[in-house]
């Protein structure tokens, strides 16, 4: 899916994101399909070692390999799925970036059939909204023109955004107001539904995915 291969001296490294077939057939479903690899060689040693993980989206894998000396702006993508969109980049920069403590992955599932969804459920410990921490990363592949959307919601619960993975097709809830806008309607008399002027967004609201018939079982 994505490759890059960096040198210094006798000692190169290549860092891949795989994907696995493999994960269709295991016992438990819904497997991550991604497997980042890292191969470290020393040339005049004549040695090489490897290191890999198993995640559920590309960006994932990739900042995996960012912290293990990738440069996250240095993946040349070699799959034929491209980034449908802006907002779908946006996203996948910030896993890229995300560093190794930021997200706390609770659950996930990928599907093998069309349209490949992919859900991924995860708290945000730097969240600027403490009251719905909870995200929902969303992958779609839109098959007839090999690319994939990527969005994310924003819940209360780990419960919701369960709740949320039994109809891939509703919206996912985007960022609520920010702390500082609501302490602004406050002062100005005015209720949350009359502020919506002020509403600040920190991720601009993710357009409904497009309709397909991938459906998680219950978890």
């Amino acid at each position: 899916m994505s490759e890059q291969h960096r040198a210094d001296g006798d000692r190169d490294a290549s860092f891949y994101v795989l994907y696995s077939t493999a994960h269709m057939h295991d016992d438990v479903p819904g497997l991550p399909a991604m497997v980042a690899v890292r191969v470290q060689r020393d040339r005049r040693a004549g040695t090489f070692g490897m290191e890999y993980a198993r995640h559920p989206l590309v960006a994932m894998g990739e900042g995996w390999l960012v912290r293990r000396g990738a440069d996250p702006a240095a993946f040349a993508r070699r799959g034929p799925i491209a980034p449908a969109d802006r907002e779908t980049e946006r996203v996948e920069a910030l896993l890229r970036g995300s560093g190794a403590h930021r997200f706390e992955i609770h659950d996930g599932y990928s599907f093998d059939t069309a349209p490949y969804d992919t859900w991924v459920i995860a708290t945000d410990t730097l969240a600027a909204d403490p009251v719905r921490p909870v995200r929902v990363f969303h992958d779609r592949r839109q098959v007839d023109d090999d690319t994939h959307t990527l969005r994310e919601g924003h819940f209360a619960s780990v419960e919701d955004a369960r709740a949320w993975t039994d109809d891939l097709d509703s919206p996912l809830p985007p960022a609520a107001l920010s702390p500082s806008v609501r302490v602004a309607a406050a002062l100005l008399g005015t209720s949350s539904a009359a502020a919506g002027w002020a509403r600040v967004i920190s991720t601009p609201p993710p357009a409904a995915p497009p309709s397909g018939n991938g459906r998680p079982p219950s978890r």
